[in-house]
Parts: structure tokens; sequence; C-alpha cells
């Protein structure tokens, strides 16, 4: 079992600057032992946080190896009862763009999350009758939030979300008195519709005044700002111990969400179960590095002698993940009696999944 040991003094921090009316941390932070439903309710209380948009960075600053958990416990919630809580979406959507230049986590999560979801500005479609019904919280999202959260997401993966969503009602946000919302619907159009430079100052700057465009840059570049203040700091430590019951500021692999896996400290998403693996020190530390270069959705290249475990320890994260499908892990033999046809072949493979996420070649 793998403990993943949250550092009191982040949690302290935390509960300090999260308003009193949110704060159920700290009841549990005065206690000396934490049970199972201790811990479950710690990480349930970090994920509602991560939704609240003046806590998202707060809580990706001190908590960074548990983001992908607390995304995929919020996504759960969205869709509990088998329907989409809009109220939840929205604000997952605008807490989500928020880690999109943080966490590569983040990136492979909104890539999966909204293959099954609205696009953010939903309510866009949504015809009166259809808006009486849906419920929103005391903390509903501003249309300014979401599509600033749009515009994030656009910025991010241009390709995938122009293709993705629909983008005619948002036209009429160009019309709202809203300043904020005016400027983040036109940069989306802009990105939306190929505008070259040129296009997009012109259609900016018929859109908004002078004043408003300085205004709207200025507003970003306090973001982003404000998001370059995060460090990769070690407020969350690994190691691995028999099971326990009862900690204190821990959280055992058993306690994260069935959608994702701990490798030796990493969160990883995940889809079946796992493969053993005997866990010595060195087996450790290199599926450590190994899962990092995954969550940062970068190639690996493992070298070693023959027999010194490169394929085992592709096969088990492969495994931990979900993907052991023949399709999803390639195996290419290569030796002195490999012939140049199958090398090229080989070559052409390895260029192509170093292109896909979560497929793993194991060249040995």
């Amino acid at each position: 079992m793998e403990n993943l040991e949250l550092s009191l003094s982040s949690l302290g921090t935390i509960s300090r600057h999260v308003d009193k009316s949110h704060n159920e941390l700290s009841q549990y932070l005065s206690k000396q032992i934490w049970n199972q439903q201790d811990r479950q309710c710690i990480l349930e209380c970090l994920a509602q946080l991560l939704l609240e948009k003046d806590y998202t960075l707060l809580i990706a600053r001190h908590l960074r190896p548990l983001i992908l958990d607390l995304l995929e416990r919020n996504a759960e919630r969205v869709r509990v009862g088998g329907r989409i809580n809009h109220d939840l979406h929205e604000r997952l959507c605008v807490a989500l763009s928020k880690l999109l230049s943080i966490s590569p986590d983040a990136q492979a999560f909104a890539a999966k999350y909204f293959d099954n979801a609205p696009p953010v500005f939903q309510r866009l479609f949504f015809t009166s009758e259809e808006s009486s019904t849906v419920q929103y919280g005391p903390r509903r999202m501003k249309m300014r939030d979401l599509m600033g959260a749009t515009l994030r997401f656009l910025q991010s993966d241009c390709a995938k979300f122009r293709m993705l969503w629909d983008w005619s009602p948002c036209v009429s946000q160009l019309l709202t008195s809203d300043v904020m919302v005016r400027g983040y619907t036109a940069h989306c159009l802009a990105l939306v519709s190929h505008m070259t430079d040129n296009q997009k100052t012109i259609f900016l700057r018929k859109v908004l005044s002078n004043d408003e465009i300085l205004a709207l840059e200025e507003t970003q570049q306090l973001e982003v700002e404000k998001a370059l203040v995060l460090a990769n700091q070690g407020s969350v430590m690994w190691r691995q111990e028999k099971a326990n019951k009862f900690t204190r500021g821990q959280v055992v692999s058993e306690d994260l969400s069935q959608s994702v896996v701990a490798v030796c400290g990493v969160v990883l998403p995940r889809i079946v179960n796992q493969k053993d693996l005997v866990l010595v020190d060195s087996t450790c530390r290199n599926l450590r590095r190994l899962a990092l270069a995954v969550a940062s959705q970068k190639p690996v290249l493992l070298e070693g002698p023959i027999g010194c475990g490169k394929t085992a320890l592709v096969e088990f994260t492969a495994a931990v993940t979900g993907h052991t499908k023949a399709t999803e892990i390639l195996k290419v033999q290569l030796g002195d009696q490999t012939d140049s046809k199958v090398r090229e072949h080989a070559q052409i493979f390895t260029l192509i999944l170093s292109q896909i996420q979560y497929e793993w070649v194991s060249n040995f």
C-alpha cells in the first residue's frame, strides 16, 4: 500500500485562507488520528474547494500531486444519478480551465471529460423553459467566468475545441453590456474563425473601445501572473508502508478515487485492475520516474541491459492505468536478426505512438 503524506502546514495554510462558511478542514486538522472516513471527508472537502474559483489555484499550489484525484471526484459528482448537474459542471469547467497551463493532469482530464460533457457555455443553448428547471447554487458562475474559461480551453487546444463545440450561440454575447464577456467572446470567435492578427485587431476594435481592450489585456495579464506563482512544492510526499487503518497527515492509495491509481506517489488515470510487481526500492524509483514522464505526457526511452526490467516497468504502468488491450501496448522485438523492413516499421510505429496519450512502446 502507498501512503501519500499530506503536509499539515499546507493544509493549515489552505484552512486559514478559506472562508469560515466553507471551511470543514479545521475540524480534521485538530484531530490527532485520521481514520478512513476522516481521510475521505478531507479529500471531499478539498475537491469541493477546488471548484471555488477563489481557491482553485490555492489548492493546486499546495496539493498539485492530488489534482487528478480531486478532478475525478468532481466529475463523479457532476454525473451522479445519471444526469448532468449543470451548476457543478460549470464550476468544474471554470476551475479546470485555470489548471490547464500548470498541470498536465488537467490537460489530459479535460480531453477525456469533454468527450461526454456539454460545452462550458452550455446555458446559451437553453430555452427559457429549460433555464427555469436548472437549479444553481448560491455561487453560480457568471457569464464572464464561463467565457473566460472557454477562451482558456481554446488557447490550450484550439484545434480540438474549435471542432468539438457549436459556437453559434456565442455570437449573441458580442452585444452584451458586460465588457469582459464581450472581450472574451470576441477573442474566442477570432480563434474559431482563423482570423489573422490584423483581422483580429480590426474585429476587436468593432466590439470594444480602446480603453476596454486595454482593461481586458491587463486582466488577462494578472491571471497569467497569478498562475505563475505556482511552484512545484513538496507538500505531498510518498512512501510505501503496510496497510494502516489510522493515520496522521496521510492519505493511503485506497482512499483515492476509483478512476485514478498512485504509482510510487504519482497519481495517474486508471481504467481497470493492476498487474502485480514486487516494489523494491530500485523498482519504485524507476517506476516513479516513468510515472512522472507519463503524467507530463512526454515520450520515454528506457535504456538498460537485457533482463533488467524495462518491459516489466512498461507493462506494469500500462496495467495499473488500464491500458492492457493489444491496441494499447505495442511490443517490437529488435535485435541482430531483425531485418531492415521490420526496423523501418518499428520506427514508424514509434513516431506515431509518441503522439498518442497513454500508449506504451517497449523496445528491447
